[in-house]
């Protein structure tokens, strides 16, 4: 029984798709809506997700919320600018439901999430996944599907992660691969545009911009099985594994559109993550990916710039990252323990690049590290304490990649934790 929950004791009730849509969870890839076919009944809180996994062995349902919103499920604390004396209530997390059948060969579940981001702007994400092959073949396929409304209206946003993974379990472990693509079309026709003596329509539909951006993400983990000097009761070794696996990331901006009631101007991209949980409706922009999932391995996003440098423009822009992690694995019968030290290099580079209206030459980069470590403890096989822990310097969460210009060195902390009811 033991064995059997140190096996499944991973799993995520919902996509959390705050720009991306899969965590990494230490094992270098992370849990997806994929692997809650295989996962055993249990009740889950941590930190960004809380959730029930249940039914017979050959039906699976789950319900949950995910978000990185501190714990907060409702709130009023809003600017929504309406000039009446009630306050709005927020839903913050995104609600995630799930169903999946199992059979001999094949596997296969549906899901859906919805997000509430604004007054204006929400989110809904169908989703798709199977396992075939001994569970060796898996496929996920979420598609985000993002609508306005009021000052977003006439605007909406489709993206998605199509993610497929293969356990040769023969030299590499494990392979993954992540196809991105993102499209936006947003309307700008209430606020028009620079034309003398020109009247727009707030409702026309022939006044918007269009961008896109596709991407991919490539990752192939290994696994080196070792006994450590320290001997466990009966004179065997303590066993423990070293995971190291490689991480190619490249997202890149296409052409953008921008159609003015008829007269359409096509010019470069200048954003490589079109991503519909991204989107601004105050600004009708789409902001750059900047919730890498709290993780090792990382990449980041574009790097801001020191003041008083302004950000950067960048057309055609694209990103490429490499990220170099190993890992180190231990597990018992009352713990498990994994120490994760990452290099992470990351380049940004395009045409036309100006900083504050001064031309200049990329590409851009950064290089810096990442120490992740998990913990569990399991003082019985049904409760389960998990704890995460991330350190870097150059390379942090989120999108700022500011080095520590104004006070030294700055280390970065982050950490999440939790636990698990199997039942």
């Amino acid at each position: 029984m033991i064995k059997l929950l140190k096996t499944y004791r991973l799993i995520i009730f919902m996509i959390l798709i705050s720009s991306q849509l899969y965590g990494f969870y230490g094992d270098g890839g992370g849990r997806s809506f994929i692997d809650f076919l295989m996962d055993m009944n249990q009740f889950r809180g941590r930190t960004d997700q809380v959730g029930v996994l249940l039914g017979p062995s050959n039906y699976r349902f789950t319900v949950g919320f995910s978000g990185r919103t501190s714990g907060i499920i409702l709130d009023n604390w809003t600017n929504d600018y309406k000039g009446i004396p009630q306050l709005t209530v927020y839903l913050r997390p995104g609600i995630t439901v799930g169903f999946g059948v199992k059979t001999e060969n094949f596997n296969f579940g549906l899901g859906y999430q919805f997000r509430y981001l604004h007054k204006d702007y929400q989110v809904h994400t169908p989703m798709f996944t199977f396992t075939a092959l001994d569970n060796t073949l898996r496929f996920n396929l979420p598609i985000a599907i993002g609508v306005g409304s009021g000052n977003a209206k006439n605007t909406w946003l489709v993206s998605t992660g199509i993610e497929t993974r293969y356990y040769p379990k023969w030299i590499i472990d494990q392979i993954r691969l992540y196809i991105f693509y993102g499209y936006a079309r947003i309307s700008y026709a209430k606020y028009g545009f620079k034309e003398e003596n020109l009247q727009i329509d707030e409702n026309a539909k022939n006044v918007y911009k269009a961008m896109s951006s596709v991407g991919f993400d490539l990752r192939i983990y290994f696994r080196f099985l070792k006994e450590s000097r320290k001997q466990l009761e009966g004179g065997k070794n303590l066993p423990f594994s070293i995971e190291p696996y490689f991480r190619f990331l490249y997202n890149c901006a296409l052409r953008t559109l921008e159609n003015q009631g008829g007269r359409h101007i096509r010019y470069g991209g200048n954003n490589y993550d079109i991503n519909a949980y991204g989107f601004d409706p105050d600004s009708l922009g789409v902001n750059f990916s900047s919730d890498e999932k709290f993780s090792g391995g990382y990449i980041g996003s574009l790097p801001q710039i020191p003041n008083p440098q302004g950000q950067p423009t960048i057309s055609d822009i694209y990103r490429i990252g490499l990220a170099f992690p190993v890992g180190f694995r231990v597990q018992s019968e009352y713990y498990g323990l994994y120490l994760e030290p990452s290099l992470s290099l990351t380049l940004i580079d395009g045409k036309n690049i100006s900083i504050s209206g001064v031309s200049k030459r990329g590409p851009f980069f950064t290089l810096g590290w990442v120490i992740y470590g998990e913990i569990f403890l399991t003082p019985i096989p049904e409760i389960e304490l998990y704890l995460a822990v991330q350190t870097g310097g150059a390379t942090r969460l989120g999108g700022a990649l500011d080095p520590a210009y104004s006070s030294g060195t700055t280390l970065i902390f982050n950490t999440d934790c939790g636990i698990t009811y199997y039942f």
